[in-house]
C-alpha cells in the first residue's frame, strides 16, 4: 500500500500502526508481498485469457491465502488499507463467481 496516509495520524496511531504482525508465525517481509503480488498477477493473465488451470490456481491459491492469514499476527490496518481490503475480496469474489456460475465459465471449457 502507498504510504501516504501516514500523514493524518498521531504517533500513538503510528505506533499502534507499527505493531501490524505482531506475534507472527510467518514473518512478512518483502520477498513474500511482492512474491504474492506477482502470482496474483500471473493468475490473472491467465484468467484474462481464460485458462483452465489458472482458474483452478486462482481458487487453490485464494484459499491458501485465507488460510495462511491464520499465522501473520495481529493486522492493524488504516481506514484506507482496509476499504481496498475489502473491495478486493469483494471483487475476488465476483470473478470467482462469474468463472464459475456463469457463462463466462463455458470460456474455460473451450480453452482447455
Amino acid at each position: 500500500m502507498p504510504y501516504f496516509d501516514y500523514m493524518w495520524f498521531s504517533n500513538e496511531q503510528l505506533y499502534l500502526l507499527d505493531k501490524n504482525g505482531l506475534g507472527a508465525k510467518i514473518p512478512g517481509n518483502d520477498f513474500t508481498y511482492w512474491g504474492t503480488l506477482f502470482i496474483w498477477l500471473l493468475l490473472s493473465a491467465g484468467m484474462f485469457l481464460y485458462n483452465k488451470r489458472a482458474r483452478s490456481a486462482f481458487v487453490g491459491f485464494y484459499i491458501a491465502s485465507t488460510f495462511s492469514s491464520l499465522f501473520y499476527g495481529v493486522q492493524v490496518l488504516t481506514p484506507y488499507e482496509a476499504t481496498i481490503s475489502a473491495l478486493i475480496g469483494l471483487t475476488d469474489g465476483a470473478i470467482l463467481t462469474m468463472a464459475y456460475l456463469t457463462s463466462v465459465g463455458s470460456m474455460f471449457e473451450k480453452n482447455a
